[in-house]
């Protein structure tokens, strides 16, 4: 009853494998392969479970038919995983394989169910012994010579000798193949195989001295769909330290809490005749401990610093961070080479920019001293290949994932790709955009220790692509002398391009509204702004707001958040996370200290309704034609930059409008500016300001506003000053006084 429970267990352990297995695996078109050999071997394990009741509770005919069914399947399970490692990892079979596939079953089927005593009996006898015996395949001298039975043949054709084949043929393939982290999943799966084959043998000695332990043959598939999985998802080429961390893991995760469970089996299976009762709760108490403690041993080992697989993820993005945009561009540049070196072991280093006319220029080369060559190199920005990349959402593309076949989404691209990346002499590319038009590519050489960009490079990649975001922007705005010029030297054009900047964003073009806005930086350029974005033709985000700081620095801050929100605009649809990604960006990605007060306005004007979200902003007043009154309506603010999320603080508020009513809303520099006698502006005269001119247009209530607070402070303003007016005109259209 024993091996009975215990087959039942293995196979409900197998099937939960299965699910987790198909979770990870999200690419594959036609469902998983492995996915459907690990449900193949828990559906021999069920059939086993059903045979061995079948021989203690069924009649005897039926309890042979059964086993029977059982040892065929266990030949088609190991003809599929023939056929499994061969495909691997395209899984694609042509009609020869099928043909070969279908005749090996076929033979299988004779031998078991066609030919007179393949197997002549299966039963388990009074003393619990477990008995399946076969006939001599052969007849007369021969037959007592060779004394090999049917069932004999039977286990060596379809559990050593086809295997084997398939293992020849993966290492002729293996040597055909140009990606070394293939050929490495290949040696896996073989070394898999041979495993199972080595268990096979250990459990057939074994049984001399316990029958029964026959019933746990498929065991030895086991380490096979083990390798089978490893190989699946390893993405790294293995060194040293890789075998002996994987070895001494599998040691303390599987190899030791198994070897303890046969051992104190073996130890109380005497007890199981004198007193059943005991050796279950015996059995069942020491598996129970066993797991646990294999839970904790394995938490342990997998924590330890020696055991974690190499993690640079924090101190990668620390060094980012860390970058000083107030450098000598080349010594940044230089700095950010030495940070992908350190930490992802690129050998080298490419950024290539927008440079205006349709094409992306090198303005870095780590491996090129020759700075004309390398500024000479060029890539169109209009090929089929980044439309099809922005068509999945790709930023961060590695050679071996283009290379894998299971990565169907990237089939479309695959040759171009890999020409691109052969062109330009990389294993690896980011590419940097603002929605969808291509702003930048960061280009990464091979691995020093040649080894892959592999899926927890990936992932990195993914979670710092806002700080890459930044060095592209900053090298396409600063450091490129053929389109912006020097800072230190040309600070005016550069002014001139990030106002330019400032004001490049989408036009309302409504009858029913209008929208006026000034910005006035006290230093030439400064880091506030307005940024109007079209969603759709009746919905608009406003974002009116300010980030800290002053003079370029700022300015250039402004420049990479309006271009960053644009990006997220194009990854997600919910107005409240847009807020709180900005937020996270802010703290993360520029400089330390950066923040940002203002609003972020969702404009319905199908339905007339304003959603917001207030961030610090000092003044947001709404002027309601209906009771002729101003109101503040901010609601809570939270200014961003300064909490690490704000998920769970963050209000979306909403108002409704009707015609005459206006929106209102500045930065502090009209609210706090003091005139020199230590008065505020306030909050009181931009009211008295609004409702004097409220029917006039926006734009010359916004002039009107600042010129007002020019006669007010009568001295040279020191802080930028910004200001939004947005106003639902009458039915009449009327806006002069």
């Amino acid at each position: 009853m024993v091996f009975l429970i215990l087959n039942v267990i293995i196979a409900l352990a197998l099937t939960f494998s299965s699910f987790a297995i198909d979770s990870k695996n999200p690419n594959s078109k036609d469902g998983n392969p492995l996915v459907n050999t690990v449900l193949f071997l828990a559906a021999l394990f069920v059939m086993m479970a059903v045979t061995i009741g079948f021989c203690l509770y069924a009649p005897q005919k039926l309890a042979f038919t059964v086993g029977k069914l059982t040892y065929l399947l266990m030949a088609w399970f190991c003809v599929n995983n023939a056929v499994y490692v061969v495909c691997f990892p395209e899984y694609q079979r042509h009609k020869i394989g099928y043909a070969v596939q279908w005749l090996l079953n076929i033979i299988a089927f004779v031998i078991i169910f066609i030919v007179h005593g393949g197997i002549a009996n299966i039963s388990i006898t009074a003393d619990n012994s477990y008995q399946l015996t076969s006939n001599l395949m052969f007849t007369g001298r021969l037959g007592r010579a060779l004394m090999v039975t049917w069932f004999a043949f039977y286990e060596g054709f379809f559990i050593f000798f086809v295997p084997l084949i398939a293992c020849i043929m993966v290492l002729v393939k293996a040597e055909n193949m140009k990606s070394t982290l293939y050929q490495q999943k290949y040696l896996l799966s073989i070394v898999g195989v041979l495993s199972s084959m080595v268990i096979f043998l250990f459990i057939k000695f074994s049984a001399i001295y316990q029958p029964m332990l026959s019933t746990l043959l498929f065991v030895c598939f086991i380490p096979e769909m083990l390798a089978f999985m490893y190989a699946e998802k390893v993405n790294e080429l293995w060194d040293r330290k890789i075998v002996f961390r994987t070895a001494l893991k599998f040691i303390v995760k599987y190899l030791f809490p198994s070897l303890l469970i046969g051992l104190f089996f073996t130890i109380t299976w005497p007890l199981h005749s004198r007193i059943p009762v005991l050796f279950y709760a015996l059995f069942i108490v020491e598996t129970i401990v066993l797991i646990a403690v294999w839970h904790i041993a394995g938490m342990f080992i997998t924590n330890k610093g020696w055991m974690r697989d190499t993690r640079y993820e924090a101190d990668f993005a620390r060094e980012l961070a860390a970058i000083n945009f107030n450098d000598d561009p080349r010594d940044i540049t230089a700095k950010l080479f030495e940070i992908f070196h350190t930490y992802v072991d690129s050998s080298s280093l490419k950024i290539l920019v927008d440079s205006g006319d349709n094409y992306l220029q090198c303005v870095y080369n780590s491996a090129e001293s020759d700075e004309e060559k390398t500024l000479g190199l060029t890539v169109e920005m209009n090929g089929e290949m980044f439309d099809k990349l922005f068509n999945l959402n790709r930023h961060i593309v590695f050679r071996e994932n283009v290379m894998a076949a299971r990565d169907h989404s990237l089939t479309s691209v695959k040759r171009s790709v890999l020409e691109f990346l052969d062109e330009l002499e990389s294993d690896a590319f980011i590419l940097l955009s603002e929605g969808r038009h291509l702003t930048g590519l960061i280009m990464l050489g091979k691995k020093g220790s040649n080894n892959v960009y592999n899926d927890y490079d990936s992932r990195v990649f993914n979670n710092l692509y806002s700080n890459f975001f930044v060095i592209g922007y900053y090298m396409k705005n600063i450091m490129n002398e053929s389109v912006v010029g020097t800072v230190n030297r040309e600070i005016k054009m550069a002014g001139q391009i990030i106002t330019s900047i400032q004001e490049n964003m989408d036009r309302v073009k409504l009858p029913k509204v209008d929208v006026g806005y000034l910005m006035h930086p006290a230093h030439n350029i400064g880091g506030e702004f307005v940024d109007i974005i079209r969603l759709t033709e009746s919905r608009y985000i406003y974002i009116i707001g300010s980030l800290s700081g002053k003079g370029i620095a700022a300015s250039m801050n402004m420049v990479i958040l309006k271009s960053i929100i644009r990006t997220f605009l194009s990854e997600t649809t919910d107005f409240k996370m847009l807020v709180v990604k900005v937020n996270t960006f802010i703290r993360e990605s520029l400089p330390k200290g950066t923040i940002f007060s203002g609003i972020f306005s969702l404009m319905d004007f199908s339905t007339d309704t304003m959603y917001y979200i207030n961030c610090g902003a000092p003044a947001l007043l709404l002027y309601t034609r209906a009771y002729n009154n101003i109101i503040e309506i901010q609601g809570d603010g939270h200014i961003l930059g300064f909490a690490k999320d704000l998920t769970d603080v963050v209000k979306v508020k909403k108002v409704r409008l009707a015609p005459g009513d206006i929106v209102f809303a500045c930065t502090d520099g009209l609210v706090n500016t003091k005139s020199l006698r230590g008065e505020r502006f306030g909050k009181a005269r931009i009211q008295n300001e609004l409702l004097d001119n409220r029917t006039y247009p926006s734009d010359r209530v916004t002039q009107f506003m600042y010129d007002a607070l020019v006669r007010f402070a009568s001295a040279e303003l020191e802080d930028d000053v910004t200001i939004f007016m947005m106003k639902y005109l009458l039915p009449e259209g009327g806006q002069a006084k």
